[in-house]
């Protein structure tokens, strides 16, 4: 896999999450599946967290800081807590992590991307080399995106990729 190859594949993850994101309000966003699970709210910041380790691990600079990344951690508490940020905050930080990663990935050279994933963040699932912890988290991203679009119709919006 290349620089090139991880944009496209990023590119196209971006493009599902916009789309399924279209016509969905703060408060459509916080709807807790009936379950139990995670809102869309929370899924949507997940990823936007997840992506500030790989802003990180391809040069970049991690675009949610401070205890917002702390409400959207693995085994943080669920919707209806306190500190879960406007849905469209979320929105801006998603395209300000797109505008930064996609550039990161395409300078990847192959060098790059066969070199052992860097201190601190070489631990388990994040160890091996670079370009086998972008693909987990290619596939990691993906898992999300397939939940955003359930999380949508939960909020009671149609489907959005037909």
């Amino acid at each position: 896999m290349t620089g090139s190859d991880l944009t496209r594949m990023y590119e196209m993850s971006y493009l599902a999450i916009k789309r399924n994101l279209e016509d969905v309000s703060h408060t459509d966003s916080i709807v807790a599946p009936p379950n139990g699970g995670n809102c869309l709210n929370w899924v949507l910041g997940h990823v936007v967290t997840t992506r500030n380790v790989m802003l990180q691990l391809t040069g970049g600079s991690p675009v949610m800081t401070g205890d917002a990344v702390d409400v959207y951690k693995r085994g943080s508490q669920p919707c209806g807590s306190e500190g879960f940020l406007d849905l469209a905050t979320l929105r801006g930080l998603l395209d300000d992590s797109q505008q930064q990663l996609l550039p990161n990935l395409a300078a990847l050279s192959d060098n790059a991307l066969a070199s052992p994933v860097p201190e601190p963040y070489n631990r388990p699932p994040l160890s091996g080399s670079l370009g086998d912890v972008l693909g987990r988290l290619y596939y990691h991203e993906a898992y999300h995106n397939g939940q955003i679009g359930l999380l949508r119709r939960v909020a009671g919006k149609e489907g959005a990729i037909k």
